[in-house]
């Protein structure tokens, strides 16, 4: 099985040191994050999953979904899940000259600040694309810095078993897990990764787990 890039413990380490990986703690503690919604079929289901449990997780949205779908955000939000910055239309920030860069940052921000009444703290690169004037500029803008400490690659369709193995396989206290509930087009599938999702989630809470936002996650221990 092709393995992600996360799964190298010296990639892990290297990404570690210079944004927000996973945290060193001995709870049994997750972080669930969602890229590329808000989506008007997967994201409600999954709203509705996550309730059915009581989890609380982390969206990161792209700014022209959210200007098209102003009111699934507004319910992520108001439903207790934090939400993050994924860029204003997921282009690789890394390969974009200074003042695109800054754009597609600052009005994603301000399509969420606008439909949620809140800044977002975490910004996290689309397809996990940065360089060091990306880090920086992230940082000027106001923003701290994610990817993740286990990508199991839901976006690629692998099927359910698939995306559970490669999540159960790494999970441990602290870490930050990447699944999909959008993409780049509106009819993208993602009922497999909520199907995981589901099977997922019961497995870790029967295990002792607890599912935090990003910043409660980030609060309870020390960054890895």
């Amino acid at each position: 099985m092709s393995r992600s890039l996360l799964d190298v413990p010296a990639v892990r380490d290297y990404l570690g040191r210079r944004l927000l990986c996973s945290i060193k703690t001995e709870q049994k503690i997750l972080a669930l994050t969602f890229d590329d919604g808000p989506n008007p079929r997967h994201t409600p289901q999954l709203l509705s999953l996550l309730a059915s449990k009581g989890i609380h997780a982390t969206f990161f949205a792209v700014g022209k979904r959210v200007r098209r779908f102003p009111e699934i955000l507004k319910a992520t939000h108001e439903a207790g899940h934090e939400v993050g910055n994924h860029g204003d239309h997921h282009v690789a920030l890394s390969l974009l000259p200074p003042a695109l860069l800054r754009r597609e940052i600052t009005r994603c921000g301000e399509a969420i600040e606008q439909t949620i009444g809140e800044k977002p703290r975490f910004l996290r690169p689309p397809m996990g694309w940065i360089n060091g004037f990306v880090l920086k500029t992230v940082r000027e803008l106001g923003y701290e810095p994610v990817i993740g400490s286990i990508h199991p690659r839901d976006s690629r369709r692998p099927g359910r078993e698939a995306i559970i193995e490669r999540v159960q396989s790494r999970v441990e206290p602290g870490a930050v897990i990447i699944l999909h509930d959008g993409g780049w087009w509106l009819g993208v599938d993602r009922s497999q990764t909520l199907e995981a999702v589901d099977v997922l989630t019961d497995q870790c809470l029967e295990a002792g787990y607890r599912f935090l936002t990003l910043s409660a996650l980030s609060a309870a221990g020390d960054r890895w």
